[in-house]
């Protein structure tokens, strides 16, 4: 019997789950350990945080759907790795052993101000609890000018709005607002901030924090009294610790067949790994989707000894952003459309990726 772990409930693992409800592999012994039962679906964040969902509409019940697929489910957080032993510590003390692994756990937050402000929305089952305080703070500043941070600062200011609370959210980039999706969306999201009352500061990084006062490397002097950090995503020192391959960030280094550099029995998917021959792959969960096949059906190929095949990025793909009010702003390439056609699509989206694990 060939003992497979699953170490996290992201987007990749929650395929194999999926396939799994109505697939039956012989010998083989499926777990999936993680550090919740639930897994939240970070597509609808933006949605809680501006009271469109509840906090059980926009979660995955993980240990429901390992029961369903005949799958053992352990509630643990991986504190310890040692590939060439093939063991696992656990923080509950738990060890576990297994023939074959795969990781999903996703990634941090890069900004160091996660340990001063207490703010933190990753691990995402934090989530819920950290947004409501956040949301209903006095001066809210959200640090990040992504499309996260754009979508929370501006979920968070029609939540606000709702609420008759006078005070507006504040924005601050490095860059320039949705820098990554191109000249055509900045400009965009720039109108669309500007009309729903959304200060923000571009081209600016966080130089100090004095008495509730952010102090910008421009010297912008901004007043908080809540700070949510959405910056760039920060790789676990799991993979480091356990002296794997991994890029020069800390992220899992895989070849396209999802394999680590070295030991094939080690997969890797989601935001926690980096593809050695697409090296600038973004972290999102676009591309993680669409690992979910592939990671599942080379881990049946190396347990049978067939050939694997490989993951190849699509180049271009949709992106819907919440924009607040049940609006959305629709990319593909250099084409953006803003509309309120574009949020019923992606609540569409949503809802039906949520419904395939009910």
């Amino acid at each position: 019997m060939t003992k497979l772990l699953l170490i996290g409930g992201g987007h990749a693992h929650l395929s194999i789950l999926r396939s799994l409800l109505n697939e039956n592999v012989n010998n083989l012994e499926v777990t999936l350990i993680t550090s919740s039962k639930f897994q939240y679906y970070s597509g609808m964040f933006s949605g809680f945080t501006e009271g469109l969902y509840d906090e059980d509409e926009i979660r995955i019940d993980l240990e429901s759907l390992c029961s369903r697929a005949s799958v053992s489910f352990i509630e643990d957080t991986i504190i310890s790795f040692d590939p060439m032993q093939k063991v696992l510590l656990g923080f509950s003390g738990g060890i576990y052993s297994f023939d074959v692994i795969s990781f999903d756990i996703g990634s941090g937050i890069s900004s160091d101000l996660t340990r001063t402000v207490g703010l933190n929305i990753k691990p995402n089952y934090r989530f819920p609890e950290q947004i409501k305080k956040f949301r209903s703070s006095e001066s809210p500043v959200i640090i990040g000018g992504g499309s996260a941070g754009v979508e929370l600062a501006l979920a968070t200011s029609a939540w606000r709005q709702k609420q008759s609370l006078k005070n507006h959210v504040t924005l601050i980039s490095s860059s320039p607002l949705l820098h990554s999706y191109g000249n055509k969306a900045t400009k965009k999201i720039r109108e669309i901030a500007k009309s729903h009352n959304l200060v923000y500061y571009e081209n600016e990084k966080i130089d100090k924090l004095e008495n509730n006062i952010v102090v910008t490397d421009k010297g912008t002097k901004i007043e908080y009294s809540a700070i949510m950090p959405v910056t760039g995503p920060k790789a676990s020192s799991l993979f480091k610790q356990a002296l794997l391959s991994t890029d020069i960030k800390g992220y899992l280094l895989v070849d396209d067949t999802l394999q680590s550099a070295d030991y094939p029995y080690v997969f890797g998917a989601g935001d926690c790994v980096s593809l050695s021959i697409y090296p600038d792959l973004p972290k999102n969960g676009v591309y993680a989707v669409r690992q979910g096949p592939i990671l599942w059906n080379n881990i049946k190929r190396l347990i049978t000894g067939r050939t694997l095949v490989s993951f190849k990025p699509q180049k271009y793909y949709v992106s819907i952003l919440s924009t607040g009010h049940k609006h959305g702003l629709f990319t593909y390439g250099d084409y953006v459309i803003y509309g309120k056609w574009a949020w019923s699509l992606k609540n569409l989206i949503d809802q039906k990726f949520m419904n395939k694990h009910l």
